[in-house]
């Protein structure tokens, strides 16, 4: 029983990483050009919610260093974006895990939360770190005085280079749930990855995390 469902997860996990890696051609639409990062937006196929992907660059980062970020669970509420509340369930290893995290809406809007199941992987050949990260929303009873994301696909890429900067990409497709309308939702559709990437390119400088070593990831230099 328990290969099939591991089967089953690596299935969804694959037709969400095709999924949110394969735009169509010149669907994305800039929406935000500021202190290096570039953010485009998209009507998501089949919704009035807009998907939004953000592509930021930094020198001299070390995969583990980004890598540890999203290993300390605790973190999340210092450079995800409204997060408010942030907790690790279960965790199999550093490339799997389940974390249960709340979103904060702002008035009128009741706040959000959901689980989050994430595995990570790293290209052997490109040395790329792939984050794919899809919401469970039946993984946990619902919290009364909140709503549950029904539907939420994100993927994180960090892509190095021998010499140069590491380019990062935070792509995600989400439904808030609830009688939020898609207008108002689709407001903050350039605000979550500007500001998640700026916080995250500030936080890995702290030392805990510039100095992070993990020996499942393997750096550009250590070739």
């Amino acid at each position: 029983m328990r290969s099939i469902y591991s089967f089953l997860i690596v299935i969804e996990l694959f037709l969400c990483t095709l999924a949110l890696s394969a735009p169509i051609q010149n669907d994305w639409i800039l929406q935000k050009k500021e202190a290096g990062i570039e953010v485009y937006t998209r009507k998501a196929p089949g919704s009035d919610f807009k998907e939004f992907k953000g592509i930021m660059y930094i020198k001299g980062a070390r995969l583990s260093s980004l890598v540890a970020a999203f290993d300390d669970t605790s973190s999340y509420t210092r450079w995800m974006h409204n997060c408010i509340e942030a907790k690790l369930i279960k965790k199999t290893s550093i490339f799997e895990r389940y974390t249960y995290f709340v979103l904060h809406a702002g008035w009128p809007a009741v706040d959000r939360d959901n689980i989050a199941y994430s595995v990570i992987t790293q290209d052997r050949k490109s040395l790329s770190v792939t984050i794919t990260i899809i919401g469970k929303p039946d993984y946990m009873p619902q919290h009364n005085s909140r709503v549950r994301i029904p539907v939420m696909n994100t993927i994180w890429l960090f892509q190095p280079s021998e010499s140069g900067p590491v380019k990062i990409i935070y792509q995600s497709d989400s439904v808030p749930g609830g009688n939020l309308p898609a207008g108002l939702a689709n407001l903050a559709v350039v605000d979550i990855p500007y500001y998640t990437l700026l916080n995250l390119r500030n936080i890995i400088k702290e030392e805990r995390y510039a100095k992070a070593s993990y020996p499942e990831i393997q750096e550009p230099h250590e070739r």
